[in-house]
């Protein structure tokens, strides 16, 4: 996805903020189904498999909350909440990285009660290290 600039993302609420500023996360975008995440690496998030790569375990928190910000930018005004169901993740190769790593997340078919998205989170080489697909249920009025 082509970096652009664009107005700062707005987090729903206090809890929407703290889940994604407590590991270190920030929503670069978010709208039409799409969401892009950033993540400020720390030495913390490091020690994947006795290495320097990022841990798994911190990819598929990205992933959480990428792909249900994708899910979220595509609410209308009946749906109150949601939750996720499925997590399916694929470890392609170390996540290596130095300062940032990006997360990338897309609807692929979004229903009445419930969306699929996939994802991807790429190395400090533009690679593609973790991908993952989910389900995620939404609540309605």
């Amino acid at each position: 996805m082509k970096d652009q600039r664009q107005e700062p993302y707005v987090y729903e609420g206090e809890y929407e903020r703290r889940f994604f500023e407590w590991a270190g996360l920030t929503v670069v975008e978010a709208g039409e189904g799409r969401a892009r995440v950033q993540l400020d690496v720390q030495p913390h998030h490091r020690g994947g498999g006795g290495t320097e790569a990022i841990n798994g375990g911190i990819g598929a928190y990205m992933f959480d909350g990428v792909l249900g910000t994708a899910v979220r930018s595509t609410w209308d005004e009946r749906v109150v909440g949601q939750v996720t169901m499925t997590l399916n993740i694929q470890y392609l190769r170390p996540l290596l990285a130095d300062e940032t790593v990006t997360a990338y997340g897309e609807v692929t078919h979004r229903g009445r009660q419930s969306a699929f998205v996939r994802g991807e989170i790429y190395d400090r080489e533009g690679r593609v290290a973790m991908a993952a697909t989910g389900l995620f249920h939404l609540f309605r009025r």
